[in-house]
């Protein structure tokens, strides 16, 4: 009996690393020469289709839901990109990170990469966004400026990210209007510089994700706080967070221009002043949704 239910277990195990698409990517972004690829090994998970009629327990069941996962660890995941080949393992949470350096050199432009757990034979499908040209590029908080969140109260901040679904949140007035006008300053038919920064962990992609879509944002690449496995972020220190996010977006991309969006609940404001007042040539200016006044 105990030998059959190990038989068991194991071939469940097996079918689950072999289903169709275990590869969850948060983002993919990158210059001409140095791609990051962000994203976790997980077991396929089937979730309701969110309503804006659900109710209290669905979205807390939903929310319960997305952060109780079954990852996929120490597996080797296999990118190819541009004919270019590497490989990185998995952490003990499922989560891998990629930071490579190209040979041969890319074009400004969503570019194609394939992901592949090694001995898999699934294959991944998935564009970066390389940028390498003069643009205005834009870093944009996402709580508070562009989603009401209340962060500055936890109980109705708690309640706004666990008991509502991503279509029940309401958006700022103004700021995808705002971000379109920067944006449109840049030539047309190349990536979109814009960049979500967000102390949200990466086990909100999917909510984040969803409702930007639901809005109709632009394409953006949304970067979130790695909380769990190997290599984490600094989990309380927001400050120290965003600036080391941000200073590598300036690094990465020597030619862009930096407009920012934050508000005044947590260290939006601190960060980016320090910011200004380090690179003056490289941020053009920043703005503060006063999260009392709105």
């Amino acid at each position: 009996m105990l030998l059959r239910l190990l038989i068991s277990a194991l071939l469940s195990v097996m079918i689950n690393i072999y289903a169709d698409d275990n590869i969850q990517i948060y983002n993919s972004y990158g210059n001409s020469h140095e791609v990051i690829i962000q994203g976790r090994l997980l077991h396929k998970k089937e979730f309701n289709k969110v309503k804006k009629s659900d109710n209290f327990f669905q979205n807390l069941y939903r929310r319960a839901k997305e952060f109780v996962n079954d990852e996929i660890k120490n597996k080797i995941v296999k990118l190819d990109i541009n004919h270019e080949k590497f490989q990185v393992r998995s952490d003990f949470e499922g989560y891998f990170q990629f930071d490579v350096t190209l040979k041969k050199s890319l074009k400004t432009s969503y570019y194609p990469i394939k992901l592949k757990i090694k001995d898999t034979s699934y294959i991944h499908d998935a564009k970066a966004t390389i940028i390498d040209k003069k643009m205005i590029g834009i870093v944009c908080d996402f709580d508070d400026t562009i989603v009401i969140s209340n962060v500055t109260n936890k109980l109705k901040l708690a309640y706004n990210t666990i008991f509502k679904n991503y279509k029940q949140r309401e958006l700022v007035k103004g700021i995808k209007d705002r971000l379109k006008k920067i944006l449109s300053k840049n030539p047309k038919n190349l990536p979109t510089p814009l960049f979500i920064l967000s102390g949200s962990p990466q086990q909100l992609f999917n909510p984040i994700e969803g409702f930007l879509n639901y809005h109709h944002f632009p394409k953006h690449i949304l970067i979130l706080k790695k909380s769990h496995g190997s290599n984490k972020d600094p989990l309380t220190n927001q400050y120290k967070y965003k600036t080391q996010k941000i200073e590598k977006l300036i690094q990465l991309y020597p030619n862009m221009k930096w407009v920012m969006f934050g508000d005044s609940g947590e260290k939006d404001r601190e960060v980016y002043e320090s910011l200004i007042k380090k690179y003056p040539n490289k941020v053009l200016r920043f703005y503060i949704r006063d999260v009392n006044s709105g």
